[in-house]
This record gives C-alpha cells, structure tokens and sequence, in this order.
C-alpha cells in the first residue's frame, strides 16, 4: 500500500524566513483566525507565466517520472513508468477569457468535457479561475519539503465534491502535491519534496 507523504514542520528560522520573503513580495494580512495569510487573487497575478518542474510520484514497485511545464497560456503534464516508458502526456489551454481546452490529450482518457480537476495540471484551472474573476480568497503558506506551498479548497478552482485540494509552489504556482481535507496530510498525486527541481521566468 502507497504510504501518506508526511512533510517535517519547519523551524522557527524557517518560519520568520518565510514571513520575511512573502511580506516583501506579497500582501499579507490577517484573516478571521488571526494567522498571516496572503491574497490569492494578487498572488495569482504575480506568478511567473513560464515554469518547468521535475520530480518523482512514489508507486509500489517503482517511482514515476512527472515532468509539468507552462508556456505561458499552455500547460503540459507529461507522467508515466522510468526511463520514459509509456509517458501520458496531456496538455490544456486557458483563453483569456478563463476557458480551458485540451490541445493533448491522453491516450487512455476522453477529454471532450474539459471539467476543472484536482491533478498536476490544476495550475491551470487557478489560471482560469483567476481570468474568470472568480473569489480565491487567501491562504496561509505551509512547508513542503524545502519549499512552500499555498493549498486552496479546491471548489475555488471550480472543482465539486472533492477530496483533496491541490497545493501550489509559493514561487511558481505549479501544482506539487494534494492535501487531504479529512487528515490533513499531503496525499494522492504528490511529489516527493526531495525529488522537486523547477525553474521559471518571467511574469503574468
């Protein structure tokens, strides 16, 4: 049976470090429970409109290549067995307008509904979301291995009667893990936090 991904909480110097970096590149406020917490509409706005991530998804017997990539409009997620055996590869569109169509789609799966979705590409349905001037409201970051992620309920990002909620780079907004709403824990479709490389550039 797949083990849960459990991420150590960080230091108190990882904390102030944190806070350091999001109040110089952030809005952060206070919500109802009194915790810093960062706009997710500003946020989205700000994030890099090109990025690449590598990294590995734990299975039984082996460990899954996932490579997701933006291009600015354009995002792609390519998965499968190692060593680049049987790779799905799947690939969507977000129109300026918020609507989101599929220009690759996997070989196994029907992509004729495109519907907002809880994986590696829900960056971008946040990309949606955000164009479509829908409420995304404000999170607190939290640790993922040596980075931060913003995990949102995923009904802010169109999905219904969801179980997870994905969770997006602080610095990218690339999708790097699922976090169960019932446990709390990072589950389902995640990276492993020591597997994680990305790089960007430029801005939305």
């Amino acid at each position: 049976m797949k083990s849960t991904i459990r991420v150590l909480r960080p230091t108190l110097f990882a904390s102030l470090a944190l806070a350091a970096v999001a109040a110089a590149f952030f809005p952060i406020g206070r919500s109802e429970a009194g915790d810093a917490s960062i706009d997710v509409t500003d946020w989205v706005a700000r994030l890099p409109t090109r990025f690449t991530v590598e990294g590995g998804k734990s299975e039984p017997t082996y460990v899954e290549a996932i490579n997701i990539d933006r291009r600015g409009d354009v995002f792609t997620a390519v998965g499968g067995a190692p060593a680049w055996e049987d790779r799905a590869v799947e690939t969507v569109n977000v129109d300026s307008q918020g609507h989101v169509t599929h220009l690759v789609c996997p070989s196994r799966l029907r992509c004729d509904n495109t519907r907002p979705s809880v994986s590696f590409l829900s960056s971008a349905w946040l990309l949606a979301a955000y164009r479509e001037r829908r409420y995304l409201g404000r999170a607190i970051p939290a640790p993922y291995g040596a980075r931060w992620v913003i995990c949102l309920p995923a009904e802010r990002i169109g999905v219904t009667e969801a179980v997870l909620d994905p969770c997006f780079d602080l610095q990218t907004g690339a999708v790097l893990a699922q976090r169960h709403r019932l446990s709390g824990r990072f589950d389902g479709p995640s990276l492993d936090p020591g597997s994680i490389r990305i790089s960007s550039g430029g801005k939305s």
